[in-house]
């Protein structure tokens, strides 16, 4: 893969470049939390056109935010935005999880940059029991008080022995790259290359009637994919998926991490999809 940097609001981003073919409307790819862009190399593997995978901020071998700094989805969507002015060219997108939900996002409020939304188990958070935001910044403010720690492994085998676990759907060699682009070696061993602070819980609820509203102003045709083990109940996929005003709803066999458990299938919907 070849890797260029993107270079937006004081932070270098890792922009990852998944095919040789540099022809046809780009294919952005947005990755889930506490992943990578790498996590799309064998959706896209082989596919027509130019797939690119960017390694969002405090993610992957992109720059962490930095003292004082936190990360919200309002955070996130901007890099897309300079990523496409950057391309110079409206895009096909194409989201898994937290990126799904990102790419959702940015869609609906750039319109005119993007042709065709395919979402992988991603059309935003689940927010169990009621929002209290009392209660979720104070959760935030102790967090805060007593942040985590970078998340230490004995070596890059290691990390792809704890990946294969975690998601059985992983077969040995895909583990390998992805625990190879998902660390980083310092004066101290190696250690998951992601900000520790992505796991401090954020301030804000999620609300369900906010994102509606969002999801019914995107334009482009959408393609949302679940997967037969998703985490999402099935209201809120219906809920969700049918506010999009041109959807189709597609399902993979597999849970909530479909490229690394049916990558194949995911990157041939989506590449069917993106070329009518």
């Amino acid at each position: 893969m070849n890797d260029w940097t993107l270079h937006t609001r004081g932070l270098n981003l890792h922009v990852r470049e998944l095919s040789q073919d540099q022809e046809g409307i780009p294919v952005v790819c947005l990755h889930g939390w506490l992943d990578h862009g790498a996590a799309f190399s064998r959706v896209a593997a082989g596919r027509p056109g130019r797939w690119i995978a960017l390694d969002q901020r405090g993610f992957g071998q992109s720059d962490h935010v930095g003292a004082g700094g936190y990360y919200h989805f309002a955070d996130l969507i901007p890099d897309v935005d300079a990523l496409v002015r950057k391309l110079g060219t409206p895009i096909h997108l194409l989201g898994h999880s937290m990126g799904g939900t990102v790419a959702s996002i940015f869609a609906a409020v750039r319109p005119e940059s993007v042709r065709r939304l395919v979402v992988a188990e991603g059309l935003g958070a689940i927010e169990w029991g009621e929002p209290d935001m009392v209660t979720r910044i104070r959760e935030h403010l102790d967090q805060l008080r007593s942040p985590p720690g970078p998340i230490r492994i004995d070596s890059v085998a290691d990390a792809a022995t704890r990946l294969a676990k975690r998601h059985p759907g992983l077969d040995a060699g895909f583990a390998e790259d992805l625990a190879r682009h998902g660390t980083v070696r310092d004066e101290r061993g190696v250690r998951w290359s992601f900000d520790p602070l992505h796991m401090v819980r954020g301030p804000y609820p999620f609300r369900e009637s906010a994102y509606l509203k969002v999801l019914a102003q995107i334009q482009c045709p959408t393609l949302v994919v679940w997967g037969t083990q998703s985490w999402y109940p099935d209201e809120i996929r219906t809920l969700r998926a049918m506010t999009i005003p041109s959807v189709r709803v597609a399902t993979l066999s597999g849970g909530h991490m479909l490229p690394y458990d049916a990558p194949e299938a995911l990157g041939t919907l989506a590449a069917d999809f993106f070329n009518p």
